[in-house]
């Protein structure tokens, strides 16, 4: 009697979901590193920062898009009333950071002129290269990693509305401890904006139109200084 070998399928399944698994851990944590690789690159604002901005944003896109829990295309699916909301909030963070400096930097005290000019200063992003690396590269790689990635994977841990405190608080902070208190400041409503609005939309298309025009409206378009 010949005897047909059975293979053992819940051990290979077990060892297909840990290979699995590590593949996906790896990934996170090579997105975190670049994270933190571009948040130093912020702080030390080289010379032509955006030409070494612009690929840079475009690995850490695809690191990303590794790193993201499945169903990330579904997610970046544009729909008319996804792009109009972006579009929306956008204008509508560009108009309270306006009236927000213009308080702050000319209206009720000059506390903030002297950071704002100097945070123009560094960047130089007054020119066609920053602007399109702003709203085509920085704004998307943002946008995958802290929506795309920090946010979904904690809302599967600790809900959607906790997701969205506790992934803006980590870019709050690490902003701070790259003694960037001046992006931090501007860091914390449009990232709370912009993850309500991926939790919402469950799509991270409107927080990423919306971080697009922001950006570019703040710093080429229609600078406030």
């Amino acid at each position: 009697m010949v005897r047909v070998p059975t293979h053992n399928t819940a051990g290979g399944d077990a060892r297909s979901a840990a290979r699995s698994s590590a593949r996906g851990a790896a990934a996170v944590c090579t997105a975190v590193a670049a994270a933190l690789l571009w948040s130093l690159l912020v702080a030390a604002s080289p010379p032509r920062f955006f030409a070494y901005a612009a690929p840079f944003c475009l690995g850490w896109i695809g690191l990303s898009a590794l790193a993201a829990p499945p169903g990330l295309l579904a997610r970046l699916r544009p729909r008319a009333v996804d792009v109009a909301l972006g579009v929306a909030t956008g204008l509508l963070l560009y108009a309270g950071s306006r009236l927000f400096l213009w308080a702050f930097c000319g209206g009720f005290t000059d506390a903030l002129c002297a950071p704002l000019a100097a945070m123009f200063d560094r960047f130089r992003t007054r020119a066609l290269l920053p602007g399109l690396a702003l709203f085509f590269l920085v704004a998307p790689a943002e946008e995958a990693f802290w929506r795309g990635v920090v946010q979904a994977r904690l809302a599967t841990r600790l809900g959607a509305a906790r997701a969205v405190v506790v992934a803006t608080g980590l870019a709050v902070l690490l902003a701070l401890a790259t003694r960037e208190p001046f992006l931090a400041l501007a860091t914390l409503p449009t990232y709370a904006a912009w993850g309500a609005l991926a939790a919402w939309r469950r799509s991270l298309v409107p927080a990423l139109v919306s971080h697009a025009l922001w950006s570019t409206l703040v710093a080429v378009l229609a600078p406030p200084v």
